[in-house]
C-alpha cells in the first residue's frame, strides 16, 4: 500500500492550508489496521502490523523484536499533515532516520536544501515522534462510538482511510507509563509582548503545564478509564476521559512528576522472587525479599535512576531548543514522559542498571494541530519577532519542568537522614481535597509499629463520638546491597486510619520526611471515606551515606550537562549544604500548611537556575557551584 508519493489536493481543514505533496511511507502492512481508540474530539489510531519480508505466512506477532507501529487518521489531523512533511523532508536530507526513501522533489513549501546549510544542527527533530509518511488507502476495522466488538471486523464496520504512520513512542516497554503534559504558549501569551526575563516566566506560569493524560498511573491516581489497548496511545472511551482529565489538570507538576517515579507496581512480582530459585543463593534465614533486593533494584533505586534519566533527556531538549537558528511558534503542542513500569531492574548480570534504566525512558514531543515549523530561508523578519515571545514561553515550560524535576531529585535522592515523619490525612472530593489532621513522629526505631493521633492545629481531632482519629503506621529500615547509590532505606506502611468522622467521598493519606534540608512526599490511593479504612501501603525513603554528598551533587550535575572534571570534593560538598549553590537555586518542594509558592519568586529562581545552566553548556565553569575554579 502507498507505495509512490502523490499529491493531496482535498482541503479538509477550516484554515485552508496550502495544498502540498505527501509523502508515503514504504513499509507494507497487513489488511485490516486495528482500532486502538475510538475518535469523537480525539484522532483515531490503529496499529499497523508489518508484512514480514516478501513472503505471506501471516502477521508478526507483538514483542518479535521489530519496529511497532501506529497509524493515525489524516481527515481527524490533517492539519498536522504540513508540519509531519516538513519535519520528515529535514529528516531525509539530514540522514537522521535511516532506512528512509531518496528524498522527494523540492516541491511548494518543503524544506530546502539551501535552508539546512544555513541552520546548524537541527537537534530537536529528534525528540519529535518519528513519522514516516502517509499509508494510502489502508482498510481500517472501525471503532464505533468507543466499543470495539466482533461486529467491528464485519465487512459494514470496515472502511478505506488515509492514515499519518508512526513508530510507536511505547515501542520496546513492556507496561508503558506516560505522563502526557500540555505546554508551549495560548492565547494571552500570543498577545503580549517580550520585556524581560522574570515578565516571561511569570506569563509563563500563567499560562500553564497541564497534565492531559496520564497512562498505566500509579495506585494514587485514578486511571482514565478502561482502554482498548494499552500499547497505541489508547486512554478509552472519550466521555470518561475528559471526566477523569479535570482531576488531573488541578495536580501541581512535582506532584504529578513524583507520581511518574512511583514505579512500586514495576517490581510487585519479582518482590516476592523465592530464595531457592535466584542464581545468586540467599543467606541461611533470609527472606524471599533479601534475594529480591540481591538481584533486582528497589522500588527507589529504580526511582533515582529514572529520575536522572529524564533530567538528562530535558536537559538535552532545552540546549536543542535554544540551538534551533529561528524562533518557532508551536502553539498547545504536548511534551510526553515515558517510563517502564512493568518490569524490574537488574542489579547484577551482563547490563550495568543505570544502561538498562536509560534505556526504558524516552521523552517526545508532539501535538501540532495550531503549530507550524519557521525556517531561516522562508521567514520574515515581522514573523521573527512575531515567534520571539511564543518561543521563549516554549523554552520556559520545558526549563520548568527541568528544574521541577532537577528539584525532586536534590531533595528526594540526597538526605543523609530522615530526622521527622509527618502524616497527614486528607479527604477527598470532587471539588478537590483537604487536610483532616495531622501527626508527627520524630523518635523511631529501626523496626516499630506506631499508632498516631491526629491533631488539627493544637486541637486533637476526634469523630462525633468522642473517639480519637488515629493512624497506624510501621516503619522498618532496610540495608541495600552493593551496587547502590544508598546505603539503605526507610520502609514506611501506612497500614489504617481509626475512628474516621464520615464525611466527604474518600480518604488518602500523605506521608512525608523531612531533614534539615531535604524532603520526600508519598501519597497513598484514595479508599472510600468510612470509620475504619485501610490502605497496607509501602512506601520507600531512600538514604545516602554519610560524606558521600558530593557524589549524589555530581551525578546530578552530570544529568544536568554540566562540566565536573575539575570540581574539587569540597566545591560539591559545599554546594550541597544548606546555603550552597544547589540548595539556593533548588528550593524544597514541601511547604508549610497554608502557604503557596509566590509566582514572582519561582519565576525569578527557574530563571536564575537556567542562566546558570547554560553557563556550564557554553562556558569552562559550572554556575550552579558557589566556588569559581
Amino acid at each position: 500500500m502507498g507505495i509512490t508519493s502523490s499529491f493531496c489536493c482535498t482541503d479538509r481543514s477550516g484554515t485552508r492550508r496550502k495544498s502540498q505533496p505527501l509523502s508515503s511511507c514504504y513499509v507494507d502492512f497487513h489488511k485490516p489496521a486495528e482500532a486502538t481508540q475510538q475518535g469523537g474530539a480525539q484522532a483515531r489510531l490503529f496499529r499497523l502490523l508489518p508484512v514480514a519480508g516478501n513472503n505471506s505466512k501471516g502477521r508478526r506477532p507483538l514483542g518479535s523484536g521489530g519496529p511497532e507501529w501506529l497509524g493515525k487518521d489524516v481527515t481527524s489531523s490533517f492539519n498536522e499533515v504540513d508540519f509531519y512533511n516538513e519535519i520528515l523532508h529535514m529528516r531525509r536530507l539530514l540522514q537522521q532516520d535511516p532506512p528512509l526513501q531518496p528524498v522527494l522533489p523540492k516541491l511548494g513549501q518543503q524544506v530546502k536544501e539551501e535552508d539546512l546549510s544555513q541552520t546548524g544542527p537541527w537537534g530537536i527533530v529528534d525528540f519529535m515522534v518519528s513519522y514516516h509518511g502517509l499509508a494510502r488507502s489502508c482498510t481500517c476495522s472501525w471503532v464505533a462510538d468507543g466499543r470495539e466488538c466482533v461486529l467491528c471486523r464485519l465487512p459494514g464496520r470496515q472502511r478505506v482511510a488515509d492514515l499519518l504512520v508512526f513508530r510507536s513512542p511505547f515501542e520496546g516497554l513492556a507496561r508503558p507509563r506516560m505522563l502526557h503534559l500540555e505546554l508551549g504558549p495560548r492565547s494571552l501569551a500570543l498577545q503580549a509582548r517580550h520585556e524581560n526575563q522574570i515578565s516571561t516566566g511569570i506569563l509563563a506560569r500563567q499560562e500553564g503545564i497541564f497534565v492531559d493524560g496520564f497512562l498505566s498511573p500509579p495506585e494514587s491516581i485514578s486511571s482514565e478509564g478502561p482502554t482498548l489497548d494499552l500499547r497505541g496511545w489508547s486512554w478509552g472511551d472519550n466521555t470518561q476521559r475528559r471526566a477523569k482529565r479535570l482531576p488531573l489538570q488541578r495536580m501541581q507538576l512535582s506532584q504529578a512528576l513524583s507520581s511518574l517515579l512511583d514505579l512500586r507496581a514495576a517490581i510487585a512480582e519479582e518482590r516476592f522472587w523465592p530464595s531457592e530459585d535466584s542464581f545468586v543463593p540467599a543467606r541461611p534465614g533470609a527472606r524471599g525479599a533479601d534475594a529480591f533486593l540481591h538481584n533486582f533494584l528497589c522500588a527507589a533505586e529504580y526511582s533515582e535512576l529514572a529520575l536522572l534519566a529524564f533530567v538528562c533527556e530535558l536537559s538535552r531538549l532545552l540546549r536543542a531548543c535554544e540551538e534551533v537558528p529561528v524562533p518557532q511558534k508551536w502553539v498547545q503542542s504536548s511534551l510526553a514522559l515515558l517510563v517502564e513500569a512493568g518490569v524490574a531492574p537488574p542489579r547484577r548480570g551482563p547490563i550495568q542498571p543505570e544502561t538498562w534504566v536509560t534505556s526504558r525512558v524516552k521523552i517526545q514531543i508532539l501535538g501540532w494541530s495550531k503549530s507550524s515549523l519557521s525556517l531561516p530561508g522562508s521567514t520574515t523578519q515581522d514573523e521573527r519577532q512575531d515567534n520571539e515571545l511564543p518561543w521563549q514561553i516554549y523554552q520556559h515550560h520545558v526549563g520548568r519542568v527541568l528544574w521541577e524535576s532537577a528539584r525532586l531529585y536534590f531533595h528526594s535522592f540526597c538526605a543523609e537522614e530522615w530526622v521527622k515523619f509527618t502524616v497527614q490525612l486528607c479527604e477527598v472530593s470532587k471539588g478537590g481535597s483537604s487536610l483532616l489532621g495531622t501527626a508527627e513522629l520524630s523518635s523511631f526505631g529501626a523496626c516499630e509499629s506506631r499508632t498516631l493521633k491526629l491533631h488539627k492545629g493544637d486541637t486533637p481531632l476526634t469523630n462525633s463520638m468522642g473517639r480519637p482519629t488515629q493512624v497506624v503506621v510501621t516503619l522498618k529500615f532496610l540495608p541495600l546491597p552493593e551496587p547502590s547509590n544508598f546505603t539503605g532505606l526507610w520502609q514506611a506502611q501506612v497500614e489504617r486510619a481509626e475512628h474516621v468522622e464520615v464525611g466527604a467521598d474518600s480518604l488518602c493519606v500523605m506521608l512525608t520526611a523531612t531533614s534539615r534540608q531535604h524532603s520526600m512526599s508519598h501519597r497513598t490511593r484514595e479508599v472510600p471515606n468510612a470509620a475504619e479504612v485501610s490502605w497496607n501501603e509501602e512506601f520507600e525513603f531512600p538514604i545516602i551515606p554519610v560524606g558521600k554528598e558530593a557524589a549524589s551533587g555530581q551525578r546530578l550535575l552530570e544529568a544536568l550537562g554540566q562540566p565536573t572534571k575539575s570540581i574539587t570534593q569540597e566545591a560539591l560538598t559545599e554546594s550541597m549544604g544548606l546555603k550552597g549553590g544547589l540548595a539556593r537555586h533548588l528550593p524544597p518542594l514541601v511547604f508549610e500548611e497554608g502557604k503557596k509558592e509566590d509566582p514572582r519568586a519561582a519565576s525569578a529562581g527557574q530563571v536564575a537556575f537556567i542562566a546558570e545552566l547554560r553557563s556550564g553548556w557554553y562556558e569552562p565553569r559550572c554556575g550552579l557551584l558557589d566556588n569559581n575554579y
